[in-house]
């Protein structure tokens, strides 16, 4: 297979015309001219970049990883179809013995293949986190880490979990961090009322990214600058950003790419049962979420994840003039980081897999491959 007279994106992130060469899964050649007369597609007028890897997303098309029996493939084929070639799945904070078969229903879908989008891993979203900024989570579900737990959630994840999300002022948090970190997880802080102070702290014992930022934290004072004030400015941290411009306004994303710069950030979608559907209202353990104008909420008006896929925030970022270039690593290369992957997938390079969107000149998708398949 090769795609013919694309602009590519090449591993520096920088805009090339150039021609690719797929053979079974692999980047195999990238040159100005390659002849293949029998299995060519021209993508004249197209950009092809790395594939897009959402590290935090619930669902779409109508499922959900906390569903009793969810229907992952579903998931995995709809997400392909719009530029998705590897994904987090991510559970929330639930009943612990329900979480627990959530870990082995993904852990299934790894082990055994699934079709479109690979699942690298699972992010934990919960379930240590701070009741007083729970978001759409039940309170009944969050807990305090103790080691037992922790050992249970890594027995059951099977060395694919991959990043977690914990409030540092918890009690047992150091201790908490500490034992994930050391078990090879990242850290994310989220879902917190954390000071500065307990922040750092969170920071110094070995937490490394911020989960959906602004969202379910304690709001920035210029007295006590609090959670944000850390995550913001500290080089150690990594940033989530949801780019549907209803979790953050388009001037609140502009101000985090301006402070933390793109290497530090990871767009993510946060997508869940409605991405990809209809839907008006449905149920997440036992309480109903409701949609309008493209929000999910709460009957309270608590936001509850969104409808849309990370595409869209890729569209919704160009639009606001961040370059296509610094977009595309926010959505390729620096989360490939969070899961440990880069080294096999992010960039088109000679020698990763072929996981590549080709889009069209109003961003919308054309074809996507995962380890050399296509989809469209």
């Amino acid at each position: 297979m090769v795609l013919k007279n694309g602009t590519i994106l090449n591993e520096n992130f920088k805009l090339i015309k150039s021609d690719i060469e797929i053979k079974e899964d692999k980047i195999t050649r990238i040159d100005t001219k390659i002849d293949n007369n029998t299995d060519l597609i021209d993508v004249t007028g197209m950009y092809v970049l790395p594939g897009f890897i959402d590290t935090h997303m619930h669902g779409a098309y109508g499922e959900r990883f906390n569903d009793s029996d969810p229907d992952i493939d579903k998931i995995t084929t709809f997400l392909a179809t719009k530029g998705i070639t590897t994904i987090a799945a991510t559970t929330a904070s639930d009943d612990f013995n329900h979480l627990l078969h959530q870990f082995d229903d993904i852990v299934s879908a790894i082990e055994n293949g699934n079709c479109g989008a690979k699942i690298a891993g699972i992010h934990a979203e919960g379930p240590f986190i701070n009741k007083k900024l729970k978001g759409a989570m039940t309170e009944e579900y969050i807990i305090n880490p103790t080691k037992e737990k922790i050992e249970q959630m890594l027995c059951h994840c099977k060395n694919y979990l991959k990043i977690i999300t914990i409030a540092p002022e918890i009690e047992n948090a150091k201790e908490a961090i500490t034992l994930f970190v050391n078990n090879d997880v990242k850290v994310s802080i989220g879902h917190t009322n954390a000071t500065l102070a307990e922040a750092e702290d969170g920071i110094k014992w070995g937490a490394s990214q911020s989960t959906h930022t602004f969202n379910a934290m304690r709001p920035y004072n210029h007295r006590e600058p609090g959670v944000l004030g850390s995550v913001l400015t500290n080089p150690k941290i990594k940033c989530e950003m949801i780019c549907d411009f209803v979790h953050l306004h388009p001037k609140t994303i502009e101000f985090i790419y301006q402070i933390k710069g793109v290497d530090n950030i990871n767009i993510v979608s946060d997508s869940g049962h409605t991405a990809g559907t209809n839907l008006t209202e449905f149920m997440v353990s036992g309480v109903m979420r409701y949609v309008k104008d493209g929000i999910v909420c709460l009957a309270d008006g608590t936001i509850a994840g969104s409808t849309k896929t990370l595409l869209e925030g890729v569209q919704n970022l160009v639009s606001i003039g961040i370059p296509l270039e610094d977009v595309a690593k926010m959505a390729s290369l620096n989360p490939a980081k969070s899961l440990g992957i880069d080294c096999e997938t992010g960039t088109i390079t000679v020698g990763k897999f072929a996981d590549i969107v080709v889009l069209d000149k109003d961003l919308q998708v054309k074809y996507t491959f995962v380890n050399g398949k296509l989809f469209k």
